[in-house]
């Protein structure tokens, strides 16, 4: 236990000390990344929360999970490199982030074998079409990851909320997991988002992205070892990133943009606008306010679900319900935006 506490003491000033050097050379920060890095703040803060969560879950480093860790780093490089503008074509990230996928994929020998759809089950038996279908979830789930990722303590406190309610079904006996895993992660993400709750820190596409791979993975091990468990549970758990990335697409589609150019309209940006604008409040409540809404309303829906997670057709339920509320909310808050405009 000391050692942990001096480890983490040492990787948290480590990164205060980078975080200094890196707004003094003003490199890998808001300013220097994406609009949407700085859109609810204006402060230079440096894009290092994904250094911190890595070298923190570093100490629980096993040689058996060599290529969870290994693979790990280098989507937290491939994020790097897209935030230092060194990989500026969208298009080549996600051919980087498909190989890198399908490699860990491969090598881990990661399926998904049974989704409670009789007909899905039977392709995927397939073991070429299986890999296929969990590339392209964890591929929703880490690009979900990074389209939300607008406003502070969003993403971190969903994941967050996430990780507390694994190590809570853990405690009850209800799943069987890594319990060590999901400690580091309630401490290390709780830092972070207290961090990032002041501007201090922000995760930027490295710390997205990492995020996004990190529970994708855990959560498939999970039900892996945890069968007697919904499917669409874990579907549950990720929804949002997930239909935030899905959903995107097809907006953009609609209105002949290309899925791949970041814009201003997804539901938490709307959220925020509306909330500065209609309610009149600064920036930094119209902030916290916003992230804060979202991840109370998921904390609503997964304490609903903790109810029976064997139950398949509750979590579908819940599922829809959020779809259909998302959607809801998303277009009454366009059409606002929009009419806002036209004055």
């Amino acid at each position: 236990m000391l050692f942990y506490i001096f480890y983490l003491t040492l990787t948290i000033l480590s990164v205060i000390i980078l975080n200094i050097f890196l707004k003094n050379k003003n490199i890998l920060t808001s300013e220097t990344g994406d609009a949407h890095q700085k859109f609810a703040s204006k402060k230079n803060t440096p894009l290092t929360g994904g250094i911190l969560i890595f070298f923190s879950l570093l100490y629980l480093f096993d040689p058996i999970d060599l290529y969870f860790f290994f693979f790990a780093f280098l989507v937290l490089v491939l994020g790097f490199f897209s935030d230092l503008k060194l990989i500026a074509s969208a298009q080549l990230r996600l051919f980087f982030q498909i190989f890198l996928i399908i490699s860990f994929v491969v090598l881990n020998d990661l399926q998904i074998v049974d989704t409670r759809i009789y007909l899905l089950d039977e392709i995927l038996k397939e073991r070429f079409i299986n890999y296929f279908f969990v590339v392209f979830c964890i591929l929703v789930v880490l690009n979900g990851s990074n389209f939300f990722d607008g406003l502070n303590t969003l993403s971190i406190g969903y994941y967050l909320l996430i990780s507390l309610i694994i190590f809570y079904l853990n405690f009850n006996n209800e799943i069987s997991i890594h319990e060590d895993v999901f400690k580091n992660l309630i401490v290390i993400l709780s830092l972070v988002y207290f961090f990032n709750f002041f501007n201090q820190i922000f995760l930027g596409d490295s710390g997205s992205y990492l995020l996004g791979f990190i529970f994708s993975i855990l959560l498939i091990k999970i039900y892996h070892f945890n069968e007697h468990i919904s499917p669409f549970f874990i579907t549950l758990l990720l929804w949002y990133p997930s239909y935030e990335l899905l959903f995107s697409i097809i907006r953009k589609n609609i209105l002949n943009k290309s899925p791949m150019d970041p814009d201003s309209n997804h539901l938490h940006q709307l959220i925020f606008n509306y909330l500065k604008r209609k309610k009149s409040l600064k920036i930094f409540t119209a902030n916290l306010l916003s992230a804060n809404l979202i991840n109370f309303y998921n904390l609503i829906i997964f304490s609903i679900s903790l109810n029976n997670i064997t139950n398949t057709q509750l979590q579908v339920i819940l599922i829809i319900l959020n779809l259909t509320i998302y959607t809801v909310i998303y277009f009454k808050l366009f059409i606002y935006r929009f009419k806002k405009y036209e004055k």
